[in-house]
């Protein structure tokens, strides 16, 4: 009895000893294993010019995108003093899917600044930037500025897409994709969704990638702006944590 109890009591040391030496030095994140974590461990990183324009982190309650001064995502070379920033993507396949994204958006009032996120489609090996050659573009972007109607929530396509306002408070946003069909929804409760956009790409059949991203500008100090994400969910599956 005393011998099994033994053997026991030194296999269980010799089994939690290295996961305690890995902790210590910290090669393992003890959030690893905490339930819920939020991570991006699957996400594209897209970085900034020189690594200098855009940051995220990935925190306990969720994962953050923050601006930096004079960065654009409409660019992918520098130029007239802006610079490409930090773009995230995930990957989406298939020709049927729904995307719900969660966030929450600190954007002070000052020189514009402007979050964007949406779903890319194009070439897999192009940067999916929002001037970047795509067969299509729906975006959605939380943005504010000098001027009192600049503080404001639009969803458009590119290309030739009209901006259309939607409510700042809008809980869930939802892009959808049924064949050659698209559809992008709001909901303030979860529950209930509006479609505010729906277009047909015929085009969009035979593209190479699709993408969810996160970019941003900003056309001068961001003062401390930041997205907050706290769910993506495509086709029902939690995809951030």
């Amino acid at each position: 009895m005393f011998k099994a109890e033994m053997q026991k009591a030194f296999t269980l040391v010799m089994l939690t000893a290295p996961l305690a030496c890995l902790l210590l030095s910290g090669c393992i994140n003890p959030a690893m294993f905490k339930k819920g974590a939020y991570a991006i461990d699957d996400w594209e990183t897209w970085t900034g010019w020189n690594d200098a324009y855009g940051s995220h982190e990935v925190t306990p309650d969720g994962l953050y995108y923050r601006l930096t001064q004079l960065q654009d995502d409409t660019r992918d070379t520098s130029s007239d003093g802006y610079s490409p920033g930090l773009i995230l993507s995930r990957e989406i396949t298939g020709l049927k899917w729904r995307a719900d994204l969660q966030a929450y958006f600190k954007i002070p009032p000052g020189p514009t600044k402007r979050f964007s996120c949406g779903v890319w489609l194009g070439d897999e090996s192009t940067r999916p930037s929002l001037g970047s050659a795509a067969v299509l573009k729906l975006l959605a972007q939380r943005r504010n500025g000098p001027r009192p109607e600049d503080d404001a929530f639009i969803i458009f396509h590119i290309p030739a897409g009209e901006a259309i306002k939607i409510p700042k408070d809008a809980k869930t946003l939802r892009f959808e994709r049924n064949g050659d069909f698209f559809t992008v929804s709001y909901s303030l409760s979860e529950k209930e969704f509006k479609p505010v956009l729906r277009l047909q790409a015929p085009a969009a059949v035979n593209i190479k990638a699709q993408k969810f991203f996160i970019s941003g500008r900003a056309d001068g100090d961001p003062q401390g702006a930041y997205a907050r994400f706290t769910s993506l969910k495509i086709n029902s599956r939690e995809t951030l944590r």
